[in-house]
């Protein structure tokens, strides 16, 4: 049987702008800066090394229950069973910059969600838009109904390209931040152990309606994600 790896990870880049939540426009804080740093080099001690920061929801990644729920797993408690196993894709990728993916989107895809299924939901937006500003102020996002509609089908996990929940500059009024209803979605969803794979890209190789998923986070003790190489299987 023939399988194919299909990447879905975005590449750590410190050069690239927009990599993470745009705090600086949310919360007025700033966004802290990606850097790689040579410590040690060929010439001089004989190994090439560097020192490599960014914060655990740049680039795609893993939001851990902890991100949101206090007493919450962590990253590194996570166990290998919710990041790694069998995976619907749902097609979404006919949405338009600023519209939301629905209850009612998801129901008309078709797809067979099953219980303990990853629910992989594709738009594409990630691949027309990441680095720039416009990847956040165009974002297409899910709406609070389909929030709903996923943990009714007892997924584990959700990996996604675009926004998880309500439009991150433009969400209605009394979901801003620092409502305690902003990031709804969020909350419902790590509340109920279900883990978040974010910020994943290449989703439209994908050509299967059902593959294997493997996510695996770097394993930061007590940290509310990490960084994640997210690969999918295809078997023909």
């Amino acid at each position: 049987m023939v399988k194919r790896l299909i990447d879905l990870s975005l590449t750590v880049d410190p050069e690239v702008k927009w990599v993470q939540f745009p705090r600086s426009k949310v919360m007025g804080a700033p966004e802290p800066p990606t850097k790689f740093e040579t410590i040690e080099t060929i010439e001089e001690h004989g190994f090439f090394v560097q020192r490599f920061e960014t914060t655990t929801q740049s680039y795609t990644h893993i939001d851990a229950p902890n991100h949101c729920i206090k007493g919450g797993l962590a990253n590194h408690e996570i166990p290998l069973e919710q990041l790694v196993g069998e995976a619907v894709v749902i097609d979404m990728s006919h949405k338009r910059p600023n519209e939301a993916v629905t209850a009612a989107d998801l129901e008309a895809s078709g797809a067979e969600v099953q219980e303990g299924d990853i629910a992989i939901i594709r738009t594409g937006w990630t691949d027309r838009a990441w680095g720039t500003e416009r990847f956040w102020e165009e974002m297409i996002h899910l709406a609070p109904d389909a929030c709903d509609w996923l943990i009714s089908k007892g997924i584990k996990a959700l990996a996604q390209d675009f926004m998880t929940d309500d439009h991150p500059l433009h969400p209605p009024p009394e979901r801003r931040w620092p409502s305690p209803l902003h990031e709804q979605n969020h909350k419902k969803f790590l509340g109920k152990g279900i883990i978040l794979i974010e910020w994943c890209t290449n989703l439209g190789a994908i050509t299967k309606p059902r593959v294997t998923f493997i996510c695996l986070p770097l394993k930061l003790k007590g940290t509310d994600g990490a960084p994640a190489r997210v690969i999918a299987v295809e078997e023909d």
